[in-house]
């Protein structure tokens, strides 16, 4: 029996495409099916770009003597750890440079680039420089700062130094008298962007207020600490209380508890490190500036916030969120202590 070149053609033509027809078939299929997994992938991303800040670099300001005014300086050395950041030759002639001369320079050209590369900033970027306390936002083009090097704080003449005792970073042309540079220092916090990340509502100084110990909204129970002072503050529709816990006459650690009309949102505990010290709590302490604890809605799209309950010899401050899904946290302080 014969079989007809027009049949056999068509039954190789079948037998060829058939395996491109089942190979599609099947990828469409996977396509089908792999749909919703890439949705909740999608939806569990958003939420861990929501609540991460690893990114988020927040700094504090120093002021540094520059004759009967300060400069207003920002290290930026947390970030940036290039370890030519600076010309050689300032280290190998230190020995023929007066300290005056060592102590703070403007970088050349070329490492102010490397400073902008290292740091992924553009001169088009802005400073943000936002006064917590008075509420005040100032605004300055990257393209308009010094970039600089300041010897670290605890460099005196004489010594050798090296690239490490550098601090590497901006600063503004501008010098300010001691009253005004130190208000700057001491309440205001920056940020290098695109976009200006603060609130711009002044945060709350945290006026606390003794109150009889059952008022604590958790029994405390501690192997070895007794439980001491209860104190309490109270805005718009939050409610924070502190309690100390002591060993002997000493207080060692402090439990923060907040409720949110009569919810409770949030705690906290602070506990001392080496270095570390309590600072002086507002209204019921006796202090200096009585401006220590802070808080209030200080970032964009982002909960309140509260700090300012530790002071930090070897580390630097963090910035508290009253909400346990986002981290806390810590300011770029440059402390070389």
């Amino acid at each position: 029996m014969k079989i007809s070149i027009r049949n056999h053609q068509s039954c190789f033509l079948i037998f060829l495409f058939l395996p491109l027809y089942l190979l599609s078939c099947k990828k469409e299929e996977q396509k089908t099916a792999s749909k919703p997994v890439s949705t909740e992938i999608k939806k569990d991303s958003l939420i861990s770009q929501k609540n991460k800040l690893d990114n988020f670099n927040i700094f504090e300001i120093y002021t540094m003597e520059n004759g009967s005014n300060y400069n207003i300086f920002i290290s930026l050395s947390d970030i940036y750890t290039d370890s030519l950041a600076i010309p050689p030759e300032i280290i190998t002639n230190q020995k023929n440079l007066s300290f005056d001369q060592l102590k703070h320079f403007e970088l050349p050209a070329t490492y102010r680039e490397k400073l902008l590369k290292g740091t992924k900033l553009k001169e088009n970027d802005t400073l943000y420089l936002y006064n917590y306390k008075s509420n005040i936002l100032e605004k300055f083009s990257v393209k308009k700062l010094k970039a600089v090097a300041h010897l670290s704080l605890y460099t005196s003449e004489g010594e050798d130094i090296s690239e490490y005792d550098y601090m590497i970073g901006f600063q503004l042309n501008k010098t300010e008298n001691e009253e005004i540079a130190m208000e700057k220092a001491n309440f205001a916090l920056a940020y290098f962007g695109k976009q200006n990340p603060f609130n711009q509502k002044p945060l709350k100084s945290i006026h606390w207020k003794k109150v009889s110990a059952d008022q604590f909204p958790l029994k405390t129970q501690h192997k070895s600490l007794k439980a001491g002072n209860i104190y309490e503050y109270k805005t718009e529709n939050l409610q924070y209380f502190l309690q100390d816990l002591m060993r002997e006459t000493e207080v060692v650690e402090r439990k923060l508890m907040v409720l949110k009309n009569g919810k409770h949102i949030f705690e906290k505990d602070y506990t001392l490190g080496e270095g570390s010290a309590f600072t002086s709590l507002n209204s019921v302490e006796s202090n200096e500036y009585n401006d220590y604890q802070w808080t209030g809605n200080l970032f964009k799209g982002k909960p309140p916030v509260i700090f300012g309950f530790i002071s930090q010899s070897f580390g630097c401050p963090s910035i508290a969120f009253l909400d346990q899904k986002h981290p806390e946290i810590y300011t770029n302080c440059d402390n070389r202590h």
